[in-house]
C-alpha cells in the first residue's frame, strides 16, 4: 500500500507541536502567555491527528463511523484554534481584565460560534461536507465557513496587535504579525488544491517559526517589556545572594508604578502598557551592563545592583529619578512616577531571598505612602 507523502509530514508535525506544548508548559514563563500558547499547540496537533484519521476513507477497512466523526472535529476544532490565538494574544498584551476589552471578547466569540453553529446543522443540511453510501467524502457549499471563522478570528486579533503596537518590542511585533500568514496561504491552498492538509500545516509552520524565534529564545524574557521574567530575576536572586556569602556585595531594587490601576481604569489598558515599557526602559538606561533588571508581576520591577556601598547605591536611584523627570516632562498626560525600595544585601539581617524581597517590598510601600501624603499636601 502506497503511503501519501502528506502523512509522514503530518505525522511529524504533531510530534512536533506536541513537544511544543510540553515544552511551554514546562518552560515558558506565564507572562509570556504560556497556557493560552500550550492549548494552541495541543489544539493544533490535535486537528492534524483527526485531519489524518478523517483521509483514511480511501482504505478500505477503515470503519466510515471513525472517519465521519474525525470529519466533523477536525472542522469542529478550527473556531476554536482562531479563539486560541486570540486568547493567546490577549494574554500577552492585556494581561489585566478589562471592560476595555471584553467587548471584543464577545465579537471574537460570536464570530467563532458561527463556524459551530453551522458544523452542528451538517447533519441535517450537510452543509459543509457530506459521505455518501459508498463512504466518499465530498465538501458543500459553506464548507469554508469553519475555517473563515478561524481566520477572522485571527483578523480581530491581528487589530489588537496593531492598537497595542506601542507597547510590543519590534521583532516580537514583526513575529506576531506574520503568524497569520502561513494559514492564510493554507486556507487559499486548500481551496484550490483539494487533498491535502493545507490550512492545518501552514498553522502548524507558523507556531513553530512563531515558537523558534521569540519564546525558545526569551523563556526567560517578560514579552511586554523585554525585560527579564519572575522566574529567572529570582533565580539569579539566588545566585547573587550566595556571591553576597562569599564577600561579593550586591543591591536589591524592587520598583513599581503609582497610580497605576488609574491610568488603566482612565486612559486604557494600552496606556498602561506603554507605562510599563516605559519603566522597563528607564530603569535598563539608569542601570549598567553588570546590573540586571526583571518584571516582577503586574507594575512591579526587580532589579539586582552591582554596588558596595551606599553612596554607589543612591548614584544610581539618583539616576532613576531624573529619568521619571525626564519621561513626566515629554508625556504630561501619562506622567511616570515611580515608588522604590532598596538596599545593600546583608548576609547577617537575611536569611533567604525571600526576607530580602519582604523587606524591599516594606521600603517601596513606605515610598508609596510618602507619595501619596504629599499628593494630598499639594491639593489642601
Amino acid at each position: 500500500m502506497d503511503i501519501p507523502a502528506f502523512v509522514p509530514v503530518t505525522i511529524y508535525a504533531i510530534f512536533v507541536l506536541a513537544f511544543i506544548a510540553l515544552y511551554a508548559w514546562l518552560h515558558l514563563d506565564d507572562s509570556a502567555g504560556r497556557k493560552p500558547f500550550a492549548l494552541l499547540a495541543v489544539l493544533v496537533a490535535f486537528q492534524l491527528t483527526t485531519d489524518l484519521v478523517s483521509r483514511l476513507y480511501v482504505y478500505s477497512g477503515v470503519p466510515i463511523w471513525l472517519v465521519v466523526l474525525c470529519t466533523y472535529i477536525n472542522f469542529l476544532v478550527l473556531p476554536f484554534i482562531g479563539v486560541s490565538w486570540y486568547r493567546f494574544v490577549r494574554k500577552v498584551l492585556a494581561r489585566e481584565e478589562g471592560s476595555s476589552l471584553r467587548k471584543l471578547d464577545y465579537v471574537v466569540y460570536a464570530i467563532a460560534a458561527v463556524g459551530v453553529v453551522v458544523l452542528f446543522a451538517n447533519p441535517f443540511a450537510h452543509c459543509v461536507f457530506a459521505f455518501d453510501a459508498t463512504g466518499t467524502y465530498s465538501r458543500s457549499y459553506l464548507y469554508f465557513v469553519p475555517a473563515l471563522s478561524a481566520g477572522l478570528c485571527m483578523v480581530v486579533s491581528q487589530v489588537l496587535l496593531v492598537h497595542r503596537s506601542r507597547a510590543l518590542g519590534q521583532r516580537a511585533l514583526l513575529v506576531m504579525h506574520l503568524f497569520p500568514v502561513a494559514p492564510i496561504i493554507g486556507a487559499v491552498a486548500a481551496t484550490l488544491v483539494y487533498g491535502l492538509p493545507w490550512l492545518p500545516l501552514g498553522i502548524s509552520l507558523s507556531m513553530l517559526m512563531l515558537f523558534a524565534s521569540t519564546f525558545a529564545s526569551g523563556m526567560n524574557t517578560d514579552f511586554l517589556t523585554s525585560v527579564l521574567n519572575r522566574r529567572r530575576i529570582e533565580e539569579l536572586l539566588e545566585e547573587r545572594i550566595e556571591d553576597a556569602r562569599g564577600g561579593k556585595p550586591f543591591a536589591g531594587l524592587m520598583v513599581d508604578i503609582d497610580n497605576f490601576k488609574r491610568i488603566n481604569d482612565t486612559m486604557g489598558h494600552h496606556v498602561g502598557d506603554i507605562a510599563l515599557a516605559d519603566a522597563a526602559r528607564l530603569l535598563k538606561e539608569s542601570l549598567r551592563g553588570v546590573d540586571v533588571v526583571g518584571r516582577f508581576g503586574g507594575d512591579e520591577f526587580f532589579a539586582l545592583i552591582d554596588v558596595a556601598s551606599e553612596e554607589e547605591l543612591e548614584t544610581v536611584i539618583s539616576r532613576i529619578r531624573d529619568g521619571e523627570v525626564r519621561i513626566s516632562g515629554e508625556r504630561k498626560a501619562v506622567p511616570l512616577r515611580l515608588s522604590k525600595g532598596y538596599a545593600l544585601f546583608d548576609p547577617d539581617r537575611f536569611a533567604n531571598a525571600k526576607e530580602f524581597e519582604v523587606y524591599l517590598d516594606g521600603l517601596m510601600y513606605a515610598d508609596k505612602e510618602t507619595h501619596r501624603l504629599n499628593e494630598v499636601k499639594g491639593q489642601s
